[in-house]
Protein backbone atom coordinates (compact mmCIF):
# COMPACT_ATOMS: atom_id res chain seq x y z
CA UNK A 1 0.00 0.00 0.00
CA UNK A 2 0.99 3.56 -0.90
CA UNK A 3 0.69 6.59 0.62
CA UNK A 4 -1.68 7.88 -1.97
CA UNK A 5 -3.91 5.14 -0.96
CA UNK A 6 -5.10 6.58 2.22
CA UNK A 7 -3.90 9.94 2.45
CA UNK A 8 -6.46 12.84 2.63
CA UNK A 9 -6.69 14.67 -0.49
CA UNK A 10 -8.53 17.74 0.77
CA UNK A 11 -6.22 19.79 2.88
CA UNK A 12 -6.06 23.30 4.26
CA UNK A 13 -2.91 25.37 3.58
CA UNK A 14 -2.01 28.93 3.63
CA UNK A 15 0.46 30.94 1.38
CA UNK A 16 3.70 32.10 3.10
CA UNK A 17 2.46 35.56 3.41
CA UNK A 18 -0.95 35.04 5.23
CA UNK A 19 -0.69 37.05 8.73
CA UNK A 20 -0.55 35.35 12.34
CA UNK A 21 -4.08 36.68 12.56
CA UNK A 22 -5.13 34.47 9.17
CA UNK A 23 -2.85 31.20 10.77
CA UNK A 24 -4.87 31.50 14.24
CA UNK A 25 -8.37 32.07 12.30
CA UNK A 26 -7.77 28.79 10.15
CA UNK A 27 -6.05 26.45 12.83
CA UNK A 28 -9.56 27.35 15.32
CA UNK A 29 -11.63 27.32 12.10
CA UNK A 30 -10.44 23.98 11.19
CA UNK A 31 -9.67 22.50 14.18
CA UNK A 32 -6.03 21.80 12.77
CA UNK A 33 -3.10 20.27 14.33
CA UNK A 34 -0.80 21.32 11.67
CA UNK A 35 -1.26 23.58 8.74
CA UNK A 36 1.12 23.24 5.83
CA UNK A 37 2.19 26.16 4.21
CA UNK A 38 2.52 26.73 0.37
CA UNK A 39 4.07 29.33 -1.82
CA UNK A 40 2.44 30.72 -5.59
CA UNK A 41 3.28 27.42 -7.06
CA UNK A 42 1.74 25.37 -4.54
CA UNK A 43 4.85 23.86 -2.93
CA UNK A 44 5.02 23.46 0.32
CA UNK A 45 7.82 25.47 1.98
CA UNK A 46 6.97 25.45 5.49
CA UNK A 47 4.62 23.33 8.17
CA UNK A 48 3.24 25.11 11.56
CA UNK A 49 2.31 22.48 14.37
CA UNK A 50 -0.04 23.29 17.07
CA UNK A 51 3.11 22.73 19.07
CA UNK A 52 4.70 25.40 17.23
CA UNK A 53 2.78 28.19 18.06
CA UNK A 54 2.33 26.91 22.26
CA UNK A 55 6.04 26.83 22.16
CA UNK A 56 5.90 30.17 20.16
CA UNK A 57 2.97 32.43 21.76
CA UNK A 58 2.63 29.92 25.70
CA UNK A 59 5.73 28.72 26.22
CA UNK A 60 5.05 28.23 30.13
CA UNK A 61 1.88 26.52 28.79
CA UNK A 62 3.59 23.35 29.84
CA UNK A 63 4.72 24.17 32.79
CA UNK A 64 1.56 25.95 34.36
CA UNK A 65 -0.51 22.46 33.61
CA UNK A 66 2.27 20.40 34.79
CA UNK A 67 1.90 22.58 38.27
CA UNK A 68 -1.65 22.25 38.19
CA UNK A 69 -2.08 20.02 40.61
CA UNK A 70 0.25 22.13 43.41
CA UNK A 71 -1.59 25.04 43.08
CA UNK A 72 -4.68 24.15 44.98
CA UNK A 73 -5.97 28.34 45.06
CA UNK A 74 -8.24 29.22 42.00
CA UNK A 75 -7.28 32.76 42.62
CA UNK A 76 -3.71 31.63 42.37
CA UNK A 77 -4.23 30.01 39.15
CA UNK A 78 -6.27 32.34 37.54
CA UNK A 79 -3.70 34.67 37.76
CA UNK A 80 -1.12 32.63 36.40
CA UNK A 81 -3.09 32.14 33.59
CA UNK A 82 -3.98 35.89 33.38
CA UNK A 83 -0.32 36.45 33.60
CA UNK A 84 0.81 33.98 30.94
CA UNK A 85 -1.61 33.91 28.61
CA UNK A 86 -2.35 37.39 28.05
CA UNK A 87 -2.29 36.79 24.38
CA UNK A 88 -0.79 38.47 21.10
CA UNK A 89 -1.44 42.28 20.41
CA UNK A 90 -3.79 42.68 17.54
CA UNK A 91 -1.06 45.06 15.95
CA UNK A 92 1.39 41.91 16.04
CA UNK A 93 -0.72 39.76 14.81
CA UNK A 94 -1.26 41.16 10.97
CA UNK A 95 2.65 41.96 10.85
CA UNK A 96 4.15 39.21 11.40
CA UNK A 97 3.84 36.15 8.53
CA UNK A 98 3.38 32.51 8.40
CA UNK A 99 6.77 32.98 6.41
CA UNK A 100 8.01 34.11 10.34
CA UNK A 101 6.73 31.25 12.62
CA UNK A 102 6.83 28.13 10.39
CA UNK A 103 9.83 25.36 10.62
CA UNK A 104 10.89 25.21 7.02
CA UNK A 105 12.92 21.79 7.66
CA UNK A 106 10.43 19.93 7.98
CA UNK A 107 9.81 16.26 6.00
CA UNK A 108 6.97 15.44 3.45
CA UNK A 109 6.30 11.74 2.00
CA UNK A 110 5.51 11.57 -1.63
CA UNK A 111 2.03 10.06 -2.91
CA UNK A 112 4.60 7.11 -4.06
CA UNK A 113 5.84 5.99 -0.65
CA UNK A 114 5.48 3.20 1.39
CA UNK A 115 3.45 3.23 4.56
CA UNK A 116 6.20 2.21 6.25
CA UNK A 117 8.78 4.70 5.06
CA UNK A 118 5.96 7.09 5.73
CA UNK A 119 5.62 6.53 9.25
CA UNK A 120 9.33 6.28 10.04
CA UNK A 121 9.33 9.76 8.60
CA UNK A 122 6.78 10.78 11.05
CA UNK A 123 8.45 8.79 13.94
CA UNK A 124 12.13 10.42 13.30
CA UNK A 125 10.56 14.74 13.18
CA UNK A 126 8.24 13.59 16.12
CA UNK A 127 5.21 14.20 14.18
CA UNK A 128 1.70 12.88 14.26
CA UNK A 129 0.58 14.33 10.41
CA UNK A 130 3.04 15.35 7.53
CA UNK A 131 2.25 17.18 4.15
CA UNK A 132 1.84 14.69 1.13
CA UNK A 133 3.91 16.11 -2.37
CA UNK A 134 3.92 15.14 -5.81
CA UNK A 135 7.22 14.89 -7.82
CA UNK A 136 7.02 19.16 -7.85
CA UNK A 137 6.93 19.03 -4.50
CA UNK A 138 3.54 20.62 -5.08
CA UNK A 139 0.64 20.03 -1.62
CA UNK A 140 -1.59 16.92 -2.54
CA UNK A 141 -2.63 16.06 0.51
CA UNK A 142 -2.04 15.00 4.31
CA UNK A 143 -1.29 11.61 5.77
CA UNK A 144 -1.66 11.59 9.41
CA UNK A 145 0.46 8.74 11.86
CA UNK A 146 -2.81 6.53 13.11
CA UNK A 147 -4.43 6.20 9.30
CA UNK A 148 -0.89 4.71 8.62
CA UNK A 149 -1.70 2.21 11.87
CA UNK A 150 -4.99 1.33 11.01
CA UNK A 151 -4.16 0.78 6.90
CA UNK A 152 -1.00 -1.48 8.40
CA UNK A 153 -3.40 -3.37 10.53
CA UNK A 154 -6.47 -4.07 7.59
CA UNK A 155 -8.21 -1.80 8.99
CA UNK A 156 -10.51 0.88 7.37
CA UNK A 157 -9.20 4.78 7.53
CA UNK A 158 -11.39 7.80 7.29
CA UNK A 159 -9.53 8.82 4.29
CA UNK A 160 -10.37 5.68 2.39
CA UNK A 161 -14.05 5.82 3.23
CA UNK A 162 -14.17 9.11 1.42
Amino acid sequence: MKVRDIMRRSVVSLPQNATLADVLHTFRQHQLGALPIIDAAQRVVGFITIEDLIDLFLPRYYEILRDFAALEDKGQMASLFNLSFAGIEPASEKLILAADVMKTKIGWVQNEDSLVGAAARLQSQNLKQMPVVDRDQKLTGMIFDFEIVLALLGGSTPAARK
